[in-house]
C-alpha cells in the first residue's frame, strides 16, 4: 500500500511536482535516524520520489529524462527546408533545430544503411563489427566484378552491450519502432531482432529493408511477405508512416510515468516511393510553379554513374512532409503530457540520399553535395543532426565540427547523466561539451568510413575514406586511385588536390591505413574469376 499519512512537507515542491507531471501526488512523514524524510508518490504508478525536509528531491529518485531518437531512412543532407530545399518542406524539423542544436558536418559511419545502424546501437564502427554493408548480403559479385567483397555479419553480436541494454539497465521503458534490418536475410526466425538486444517491445522491426508498400496491410505482389509485425489489425487506407506515428503517440501516454527511450527508426523515405494521394497535387503544382522536370532524363555525371540534378519528385517531396508532419505529432504529445521539456530529441539518418543510377532519375538530388547513397562521396556519408533538450543544449546552435553516428551512444549517456560505457562505445564521443558550449573542438584525430563493396548504383566500387580537420580522402581499392578535397572550400569535392597537397595525402592515407589495421576492416580481395569484357560498369 501506498503511505497516506500527512507530514510537514514543503507543499510548493509537491505542486511544482503535480503540474509537470499532471499526476495525483501523495506523500507520508518518515525518519531515517534523526532525518525526516518524505516519500512523495504517483497514485496508480510504482514511482516514488524522496524529499527531505526541506522539500528538496531526491537526485536518485528523480525520474529521469526521456529519449526519442529518430532515424530517418535514406534522407539526404540537403532534403530538408532547414538545408536548403526549396522544394521539400520541413518546418517541424526545422522548429527542432532552431529549438536545439544543428550539426552541418555530422556522418553516418556508412553510405548503406545497416552498418550505420549497427553504430548507433553498439557506438563502434561497422569495420569494427563485420558489419560493412547491408544485413544478410556482401553485395554484388560474380565475374563482372574486379573484387571479391569480404563476408559480413548480419547481426549484432550478442555480446555486445546495445544503447537500448544500457539504458534499460537504468529502468528505462524500451521500445523499438519501424525499420531493424538488423539479421541475416536467410534467418527466417527472430534470433536477432530487437527483443534480443535490449528493447522491451518491438512493433514494425524485422529483417526486412523496406515494406513492400506503405499502404495497409504494407506488402505488394513482388514483396507479399513484408507485413511488418504489429501492424496487423491495420484498415485499408492507413499509410505507414502515419501508423507508426500512432504506435509512438500510444506508447508515450502509456509509459509517461517512467523514463522511455523511443527508437524510432522510420521506413520513410525509402522505396518505394508513395505518396499520400491529397498531397501529390500540391508539390505537382509546386513543381510547375518552380519551373522544375518531376522526371528528369539526365543528370551529372558521376563516374559512370548519374546523379539527379534537381528535387523535383513531387511523390517524394510528400514523403519528406508526411515524416515532417508525423515528427510535428510526436511533438505535439510531448506538450500535451507535459513531457516537452524532459526529453532529449535526436533527428538523423542512416545514409544519404538515393540520388545516383541510370539516367540520374532516383527520388532525390544530394546536390551542393556529390554523389548520395552507396557513395562515400559527401553526398553517401554526410547526413542531418540535430539534437533538442531544454535546459541542457542551447537553443540555436550551430555546430561544424564533424561528428559521427558513432558518437550517439555516448552522448545519449552524458546528457542524461548516466555512466559512460567506453569499452563498447569506443569508437564514439559524448558530444555533451559542444552542445553546451563549452568546447568548439573534439579531441579526436580524425572520423574514418570502410566499403570494401560494390552496389548497383555506384560504380566507384569497394573504398575507404577518411576527414581530418577540413580535408577529406577517398582510396578506391580497384584501381588504388586517391582523392584529396578540401572541404572548407569545396563541399562538391570538385576539385581533387591529390597533386598539389602532398604532405596532406601522405598524412591522411597513412592515417587511413593504420586506422583499418586497428579496427579490424576487412579489405576486398582480388576475384580470380573476373572477365573484363563482361563488367559491371559495361552493362547498359
Amino acid at each position: 500500500m501506498y503511505p497516506t499519512e500527512d507530514a510537514d512537507v514543503n507543499l510548493l515542491v509537491i505542486d511544482q511536482f503535480k503540474k509537470s507531471f499532471n499526476y495525483e501526488i501523495g506523500y507520508s512523514h518518515h525518519s531515517f535516524g534523526d532525518l525526516p524524510l518524505v516519500i512523495a508518490y504517483i497514485k496508480g504508478a510504482d514511482v516514488f520520489l524522496g524529499l527531505s525536509a526541506k522539500g528538496a528531491l531526491s537526485k536518485e529518485m528523480v525520474k529521469k529524462p526521456n529519449v526519442i531518437l529518430f532515424l530517418i531512412d535514406d534522407l539526404g543532407w540537403s532534403d530538408l527546408s532547414l538545408t536548403g530545399s526549396k522544394f521539400h518542406e520541413t518546418p517541424n524539423v526545422d522548429r527542432l533545430a532552431r529549438e536545439g542544436a544543428f550539426f552541418s558536418d555530422a556522418y553516418a559511419a556508412s553510405s548503406v544503411c545497416s552498418p550505420s545502424r549497427a553504430s548507433i546501437l553498439t557506438g563502434k564502427y561497422p569495420s569494427r563489427i563485420k558489419m560493412t554493408y547491408i544485413s544478410g548480403t556482401s553485395g554484388p559479385k560474380g565475374p563482372g566484378y574486379q573484387l571479391n567483397a569480404p563476408k559480413i555479419v548480419g547481426n549484432i553480436n550478442s555480446k555486445d552491450i546495445t544503447l537500448a541494454e544500457a539504458l534499460r539497465s537504468h529502468k528505462y521503458k524500451t521500445v523499438h519502432i519501424g525499420k531493424w534490418h538488423l539479421q541475416n536475410h536467410t534467418d527466417k526466425g527472430k534470433t536477432h531482432y530487437p527483443e534480443k538486444h535490449g528493447f522491451d517491445i518491438n512493433i514494425a522491426g524485422f529483417r526486412m529493408g523496406q515494406p513492400g508498400s506503405y499502404y495497409f496491410p504494407y506488402k505488394s505482389e513482388r514483396h507479399p511477405n513484408t507485413n511488418v509485425p504489429g501492424l496487423e489489425d491495420g484498415k485499408e487506407g492507413d499509410y505507414l508512416t502515419d501508423a507508426l506515428t500512432d504506435q509512438a503517440i500510444q506508447f508515450i501516454r502509456k509509459n509517461k510515468a517512467q523514463p522511455f527511450f523511443i527508437n524510432f527508426w522510420y521506413y520513410t523515405v525509402h522505396t518505394p516511393i508513395q505518396a499520400k494521394k491529397e498531397k501529390l497535387q500540391k508539390y505537382t503544382e509546386k513543381a510547375k510553379r518552380l519551373g522544375l522536370d518531376p522526371k528528369p532524363n539526365k543528370g551529372i555525371p558521376v563516374w559512370q554513374s548519374r546523379a539527379r540534378s534537381e528535387q523535383s519528385s513531387p511523390a517524394y517531396a510528400c514523403m519528406v512532409e508526411s515524416m515532417d508532419e508525423n515528427i510535428g505529432r510526436l511533438l505535439e504529445t510531448l506538450k500535451q503530457e507535459n513531457l516537452e521539456n524532459d526529453t532529449l530529441i535526436i533527428f538523423f539518418s542512416d545514409n544519404g540520399g538515393l540520388s545516383t543510377g541510370s539516367g540520374g532519375n532516383m527520388p532525390t538530388s544530394c546536390l551542393p553535395l556529390r554523389a548520395g547513397k552507396s557513395w562515400l562521396y559527401e553526398g553517401g556519408i554526410r547526413v542531418p543532426l540535430v539534437l533538442r533538450m531544454p535546459g541542457k543544449i542551447k537553443p540555436g546552435l550551430r555546430i561544424k565540427e564533424p561528428v559521427i553516428s558513432t558518437d550517439l551512444y555516448p552522448t545519449i549517456l552524458d546528457l542524461l547523466n548516466l555512466p559512460a560505457m567506453p569499452t563498447q562505445h569506443r569508437d564514439g564521443k559524448s558530444l555533451k561539451p559542444l552542445l553546451n558550449g563549452k568546447k568548439e573542438t573534439m579531441d579526436r584525430e580524425a572520423l574514418y568510413f570502410h566499403y570494401p563493396h560494390y552496389h548497383h548504383i555506384n560504380s566507384m566500387g569497394p573504398s575507404g575514406a577518411i576527414r581530418m580537420g577540413k580535408y577529406k580522402l577517398i582510396e578506391v581499392f580497384e584501381t588504388g586511385k586517391i582523392e584529396l578535397y578540401n572541404l572548407e572550400d569545396d563541399i562538391g569535392e570538385q576539385n581533387d588536390l591529390v597533386d598539389k597537397r602532398l604532405k596532406v595525402k601522405e598524412r591522411l592515407l597513412n592515417s587511413l591505413h593504420q586506422w583499418q589495421k586497428k579496427s579490424g576492416a576487412d579489405l576486398p580481395e582480388i576475384n580470380p574469376d573476373y572477365l573484363a569484357e563482361k563488367d559491371f560498369r559495361h552493362k547498359k
